[in-house]
């Protein structure tokens, strides 16, 4: 996964993982943990695949979340925003529903 390096960015703002320390501050070769940290989100669609989708890696993903942080601006929302989750992943994501649209 490649990390983007200016906070101001388009790449910064969509993407969940973040890394320790910074990828500003980090060189070739540094250790870092990559992780996702506590975020509330908004679920902007849901894709379900059956059979799994092939997309080029393992394993391939049966349902997969493309959410935004809650204070992203979303006027108008642009086809390619929001970070995708995939469910059934090895990826220990921990998700709890906190409102739901009606």
């Amino acid at each position: 996964m490649a990390f983007p390096v200016d906070p101001d960015s388009w790449e910064w703002s969509h993407t969940l993982f973040r890394t320790e320390p910074s990828p500003q501050d980090l060189r070739s070769g540094d250790p870092c943990q990559v992780s996702i940290p506590e975020t509330l989100v908004r679920v902007i669609d849901i894709a379900h695949y059956d059979p799994p989708a092939d997309l080029g890696r393992l394993p391939r993903p049966h349902t997969m979340l493309v959410v935004l942080p809650v204070n992203h601006p979303t006027d108008p929302l642009q086809e390619d925003e929001g970070a995708t989750i995939e469910i059934g992943s090895a990826a220990p994501i921990v998700i709890e529903l906190m409102h739901q649209a009606e």
